[in-house]
């Protein structure tokens, strides 16, 4: 496919975003309403391969299902003139999470854990509706700069979502048993190949994405796959302080809750995502109090993503401006200095006169 090429007879290619083993995704305009939009084509070798179909098919019906902010949006379903099958998605403006990681190191925790309070409550809707996601991971969340200028993490890839309990969805993706999921983000329980996982699971993920975010290290890492799947399995993550001592305690605390082997003692994505938001204030509480109770506009982050709160010396002092009351008390003062000296100049005159 090309630029300028008419898919579904409305969609023109503009630009490629990106590609990969399955597919390629395409910046684009629906030519019928003037609307620019992201395609997320599979190559036509894929209708031979149940999987990779099934899950492209998976994630348009997970995507279509769970409406919030923080998911990105689907608009359509097709096939292509060379029988391609395709998403018609939100375009989305920014970058993401990994890449953001790799190349400015460590977040600032204040826009993080505003980021992924919004993370959170999606994960806990999608919960609600007996979806997991279970392939949460930097890669999967980006960094969308919204129309009123904010940063907004939206999730991708429900590819590998999973219906818990007795949601039908028509076919497996998976056998029982199969470890499935990004390896450094798999919460125990998935390492283990457990077939009970749920929201939790997510929980756990989002608790590693928040470790490497803060640190610019993962909470576990091993040589091989399965050094890193014991690892997970048998050892606790080091503490996000002991890692990094100079992230807020708020932010250590939050993660920390996450990275709970045991998942009866993780919080659930709505604790989490009221966890995140509590943290958010507080860290903008602190903030405002390191300037001196007054407040500032929020500076923009070295890769000017969104308002961020800055940890380096406040705005410099203004001279301040004399109010109209001491403007009014200093001309009267002068007034009166005028009179009286006056009135010694007169009686100096008279007192000279006598003699």
């Amino acid at each position: 496919m090309q630029p300028g090429e008419i898919i579904h007879s409305r969609y023109r290619l503009l630009r490629l975003i990106g590609n990969g083993a399955s597919g390629a995704v395409w910046a684009a305009r629906n030519e019928l309403i003037n609307r620019d939009v992201a395609l997320k084509i599979l190559d036509p070798e894929v209708m031979s391969n149940k999987v990779l179909l099934r899950r492209f098919f998976n994630e348009a019906k997970t995507i279509g299902g769970v409406n919030h902010p923080s998911i990105v949006d689907i608009f359509d379903l097709g096939q292509a003139e060379d029988g391609s099958p395709f998403l018609v998605l939100e375009l989305l403006d920014g970058e993401p999470l990994d890449v953001r990681i790799r190349r400015g190191g460590a977040l600032n925790p204040e826009m993080l854990l505003d980021v992924c309070a919004g993370v959170a409550k999606a994960l806990h809707l999608a919960h609600q509706q007996g979806i997991v996601h279970r392939d949460l991971k930097p890669a999967n969340i980006f960094l969308h700069r919204s129309t009123t200028g904010t940063v907004v993490g939206k999730i991708l890839d429900f590819g590998i979502a999973k219906a818990v309990g007795s949601v039908a969805t028509g076919f497996t993706l998976t056998k029982a048993g199969t470890v499935v999921g990004s390896p450094a983000y798999m919460s125990p329980e998935q390492a283990a190949g457990r077939d009970d996982i749920d929201g939790r699971a997510d929980v756990w993920s989002l608790g590693v994405v928040l470790f490497e975010a803060l640190t610019g290290t993962l909470p576990h890492e091993a040589p091989n796959y399965n050094a890193l799947m014991v690892r997970i399995l048998t050892e606790d993550a080091e503490p996000v302080g002991k890692r990094k001592p100079d992230v807020p305690a708020v932010a250590c605390e939050i993660v920390d809750q996450c990275l709970q082997r045991d998942r009866e003692r993780r919080p659930d994505a709505a604790a989490l995502g009221a966890r995140l938001e509590a943290g958010v204030r507080e860290l903008r509480a602190e903030r405002f109090r390191g300037r001196g109770g007054r407040r500032a506009t929020d500076q923009a982050d070295a890769n000017g993503l969104a308002p961020l709160g800055t940890t380096g010396a406040g705005p410099a002092a203004t001279p301040v401006r004399p109010g109209r009351a001491q403007v009014l008390l200093a001309v009267a003062l002068g007034v009166a200095s005028g009179i009286v000296a006056g009135l010694l100049v007169v009686l100096a005159g008279y007192l000279l006169l006598r003699r």
